[in-house]
């Protein structure tokens, strides 16, 4: 058979569902051949980004690697941005692109490139095909490579004259690496001991807690002994349930907040936290002087990569934590459980005292015009159906929506990790894509949302019911408050150059129209529990343009 057939027979056995691309020259030969593979159905965006986002989407969705068909180097430089953002929160990816002709490559053809080194700062592998018979090895090791602990995406570069060749060959059953991995013993053993006589643990969880599907486990410790448990910044999954009385939020991405929140623990456990420095530089270190620190994690890089950890867990971290909570559970006495039920009302205490604070702002907001956040998220949250999921890209608006959604289902949430914007309505819709029974919304900035607008291009074309919640203050507004926090110039005269959307403001309702899906405009808080409700209730996509105010403030503090 033709090696192109190989390939597309092999993502059969694989059970691959979905190819996401924009072809090109170098990507007839396989596309060509779909027509002989109906049941592997090609999803067309517009831009190769789009492709990568919509199949990191769908690959968080389902847990499946996500099948990606890019066009030869330029196409695969569109879609950097989103390769980068699936490396950095471990989404399993079989990203391909078609390559110029072997012969050819010598006097360097216009889309030809060196599309190995392209791809390989941010794939666990990256590999060129030589001949058709190395094929069955490289699919194999390129799926089982993705789909192995920590997940990430890999890269195939698929010559043109490659894909003529022919090949006799079977396709190699996938082999799927065991990740249910124990931890040392006696560091299990240690660890359950510390915490179990801490007067005041603390926990930080994060996207591998989730990953390995232990959030459930994670409530019945936090449960058990009573202490507050703080989120990971910049998490792409639920790691805690948003409703729970014992979360004590998702921290933000700087140096500060990490360290007061820190600041009273006499032992620290990190479990499944990827995201370890913040996003600005600190010259202090976040955790106190004698405070004992546990970490947890299913692979050795995150262990201890940036600080001292005095007991590292290598283990699946659902597997370690289940050991941990058995452990304190049959060794606990009368006075550790009266030391845990002082702690959780402490945790408590402190949770009511938030939420307070929380309450606060939104009476001290509501009706305001233009809406503030804090208001669209509480309405928004009360119009939410049951089986929902999140795809979250909001930026300077994401401190109310981690904050006022009340997510409690693990897999009920996907935000941004690596940073890069114009991922969410792209995974937003691979999303909606794997899980056809629930409601997808992605709630967004009027920024991010316009680095690939023509997503909504996709939602009317394969029919995507997506809920698309544009939070519209007409700027970058990150930048601004970022300018604010330095005290520049530029704040100081209110002029904040190239941080503006405003000149002309972009009218959403009417590019929404030109995609083909429907929208409304949001500006005054009785128009939200409308809009909200006539979203959910209709089975198609919709653009939700909700005007918010556009007052600078220092978001990251």
């Amino acid at each position: 058979m033709l090696a192109r057939d190989f390939i597309l027979k092999t993502f059969q056995k694989y059970e691959v569902e979905y190819l996401f691309g924009n072809p090109g020259t170098t990507e007839l030969p396989l596309v060509d051949g779909l027509v002989n593979y109906p049941d592997l159905k090609y999803i067309l965006s517009l831009h190769e980004d789009v492709c990568v986002g919509m199949a990191a989407g769908y690959a968080q969705a389902t847990g499946k690697p996500g099948v990606v068909n890019l066009h030869a180097a330029p196409g695969l430089a569109h879609g950097l941005g989103n390769i980068y953002n699936a490396y950095r929160a471990g989404v399993p990816l079989i990203v391909t692109a078609g390559q110029q002709d072997t012969r050819l490559a010598i006097q360097e053809p216009a889309l030809w490139g060196d599309m190995v080194s392209m791809a390989q700062n941010y794939t666990k592998w990256s590999w060129e095909v030589k001949n058709a018979q190395e094929l069955p090895i490289v699919l194999h090791r390129a799926f089982k490579v993705a789909l192995t602990e920590p997940m990430g995406p890999v890269f195939l570069s698929l010559p043109s004259d490659v894909l003529w060749q022919e090949i006799e060959a079977e396709t190699i059953p996938l082999t799927i690496v065991a990740s249910n991995i124990r931890g040392d013993l006696e560091a299990v053993q240690k660890a359950a001991s510390w915490i179990r006589h801490a007067s005041n643990p603390v926990f930080m969880v994060g996207d591998h807690l989730a990953s390995s599907q232990g959030v459930n486990e994670m409530v019945r410790l936090a449960e058990k002994i009573g202490a507050p448990v703080y989120v990971e910044h910049q998490a792409s999954r639920l790691n805690f349930p948003y409703g729970h009385r014992q979360y004590a939020g998702r921290c933000l991405p700087n140096g500060p907040f990490i360290k007061k929140a820190l600041s009273e623990a006499d032992v620290v456990i990190f479990v499944g936290v990827t995201s370890q420095a913040p996003l600005l530089y600190f010259d202090q270190p976040i955790i106190q002087e004698g405070t004992k620190v546990i970490a947890i994690d299913s692979g050795e890089w995150e262990l201890g990569k940036n600080m001292h950890v005095d007991i590292a867990v290598s283990a699946n971290p659902r597997i370690a934590i289940k050991e941990i909570a058995e452990l304190i559970e049959t060794q606990s006495n009368d006075e550790d459980k009266a030391r845990f039920e002082s702690l959780k009302e402490k945790t408590l205490k402190k949770k009511i005292h938030s939420d307070e604070l929380r309450l606060k702002e939104l009476e001290e907001t509501r009706g305001q015009f233009p809406l503030s956040p804090a208001e669209v998220m509480y309405e928004l949250n009360k119009a939410l159906p049951e089986n929902v999921l999140v795809v979250d890209e909001s930026v300077t608006s994401g401190r109310y929506t981690h904050s006022y959604l009340e997510l409690n289902q693990p897999g009920s949430l996907f935000a941004l990790k690596g940073g890069g914007l114009g991922y969410g309505m792209p995974a937003s819709l691979g999303a909606q894509l794997g899980r056809p029974d629930q409601r997808v919304v992605n709630i967004i900035g009027d920024g991010s949302s316009l680095y690939y607008i023509q997503s909504l291009w996709n939602a009317a074309k394969y029919q995507l019911p997506v809920v698309f919640v544009i939070m519209n203050n007409q700027s970058y507004m990150i930048l601004k408050g970022g300018i604010l926090n330095i005290k520049g110039e530029s704040a100081k005269h209110n002029v904040f150059p190239g941080m503006d959307l405003n000149e002309p403001p972009v009218d959403f309702v009417n590019v929404a129209k030109g995609f083909g899906i429907d929208s409304v405009r949001i500006e005054r808080s009785e128009e939200l529990q409308p809009a909200f409700e006539k979203a959910f209730q209709e089975k198609k996509p919709i653009l939700l343009d909700v005007v918010i105010d556009s007052t600078v403030k220092v978001y990251l503090q």
